[in-house]
């Protein structure tokens, strides 16, 4: 069976799921992966889409037995994967549409009454319509009304590097995701500033212009060590040498370097939004701190250094990883998804 992946080649979670999917399960399907969009300038974003509309014209008209997967976000990501599944479908191909857009919420609510109901033709068109989370399947089944049995919830699942034995460093603490608004980056910079026997580690990349003003301008050298991109190994070590994981974002599905983090034992503070609450249990599995409130921030990045059962704390996260979350957990669901009929 030949499974037809298109959706972002942008560095990220999506990026992440598709890699880990496709390493996890190439020994048993066929995947052919087409990257539609990057994010580095929109000329080549167009060129990569259209690309994309021709490969699934390709796939619909000359080949048999073959499933596209399409990987969603909002906005530009909706209406690729909209034109896509309008192809597929015309020519009665199997379409999975796997939803991960962090926004995508707020980007359905203020679309005119004519958008929403393209929106809602594609979830109910999907072959099935993916899920992250209870929370997201809760509000997908809302908009969609009464006919909601094609949406499944198929978490995400994180495949790690082995992570070294070494002895945390005391008050190090580790941010890891894009350099942008939605993550949170920059009230925790504003935090850091009221926190000066604390290092934050950075690793991402975004608005690094923004990013190294809010640097200088708060006087953080000392506190700030930055890493760039960090690749699978590099994290391992990140995760071995820090206390804690911190991503405090407005808006998420559910994100990878928090299972990442989970499984390799590394506490995290994040937010209640999208799937998080479902793996973040306050106090048991991680804490949790509303977006934007950075004398939160401070306070609960205080309390879980100084809390003496913060190894108890990593440990029941890592194990409900491993219970729920892993990929032996995970695939099973996706793999029916791809073989049902």
């Amino acid at each position: 069976m030949k499974i037809i992946v298109l959706g972002t080649g942008d560095k990220g979670g999506i990026d992440s799921v598709i890699n880990n999917i496709e390493s996890n399960l190439t020994n048993e399907f066929d995947f052919k992966r087409y990257r539609t969009h990057l994010g580095k300038n929109k000329i080549q974003d167009v060129a990569l889409a259209l690309n994309g509309l021709i490969i699934v014209l390709y796939y619909s008209i000359f080949t048999r037995n073959t499933i596209f997967h399409f990987h969603m976000s909002y906005r530009g990501s909706f209406w690729r994967k909209y034109i896509y599944y309008r192809v597929a479908n015309f020519f009665n191909k199997r379409v999975i549409v796997h939803l991960h857009g962090s926004e995508f919420k707020s980007f359905y609510e203020v679309q005119s009454s004519a958008v929403q109901r393209r929106i809602v033709e594609l979830i109910h068109g999907a072959d099935p319509f993916v899920v992250l989370s209870e929370n997201w399947y809760q509000y997908i089944k809302k908009i969609v009304g009464k006919d909601y049995s094609n949406i499944r919830i198929i978490p995400n699942f994180a495949v790690i590097a082995p992570v070294p034995n070494r002895e945390k460093q005391a008050n190090h603490i580790l941010f890891l995701g894009a350099l942008i608004e939605r993550k949170g980056i920059f009230d925790l910079l504003e935090s850091m500033a009221t926190l000066p026997n604390v290092t934050l580690h950075v690793g991402g990349t975004g608005n690094n212009q923004r990013f190294e003003k809010m640097v200088n301008d708060l006087k953080l050298h000392r506190q700030i060590v930055y890493h760039g991109w960090v690749n699978a190994e590099r994290k391992a070590e990140l995760f071995a040498q820090c206390q804690l994981l911190i991503l405090p974002s407005y808006n998420e599905g559910l994100p990878v370097v928090i299972l990442e983090a989970m499984a390799s034992s590394l506490p995290v503070i994040s937010t209640p939004v999208g799937g998080i609450p479902e793996v973040i249990i306050p106090g048991e599995t991680g804490y949790l701190v509303e977006p934007g409130d950075k004398d939160a921030i401070v306070k609960i990045i205080k309390s879980a250094l100084a809390n003496p059962k913060l190894t108890d704390i990593a440990q029941n996260a890592r194990a409900l990883y491993f219970r729920s979350y892993d990929a032996s957990a995970v695939l099973p669901a996706l793999r029916e998804v791809y073989l049902q009929k």
